[in-house]
């Protein structure tokens, strides 16, 4: 027992958090929820991966690679443009929302989500 509560103290901040906050997107860690002013988004399954691993490692690059093995796992074929397209709606959908936050792309590396400024 004091093994584990030694291990999730040890855990970084944001990732033990029940709720995430970037810019005006809310995002509930334990249930999978993005929220944007009270509303609920509506996002497909790998939409909401891609978000969840984004706002889990925000103000960070997270590399392509990380988010393809989140969204689509290790057995899966994924097409090289595949992951740019989920991002893309997810983008377009944020905005809608007025989430308040951006997505940029790293050239040949990756994703970076932060607040918009």
């Amino acid at each position: 027992m004091f093994a584990r509560i030694r291990a999730v103290r040890r855990r970084p901040a944001d990732l033990a958090a029940e709720e995430i906050r970037v810019g005006g997107l809310f995002f509930d860690v334990a249930n999978d929820e993005a929220v944007v002013a009270g509303v609920r988004l509506d996002l497909v399954r790998r939409e909401l991966r891609v978000l969840a691993t984004l706002v889990k490692r925000r103000g960070r690059t997270v590399l392509r690679e990380t988010l393809e093995h989140a969204v689509y796992g290790f057995d899966d074929e994924v097409q090289s443009n595949t992951l740019d397209s989920h991002v893309s709606r997810l983008r377009r959908k944020l905005a809608e929302a007025g989430a308040g936050v951006e997505i940029h792309a790293i050239r040949g590396v990756g994703y970076l989500l932060k607040a918009a400024s």
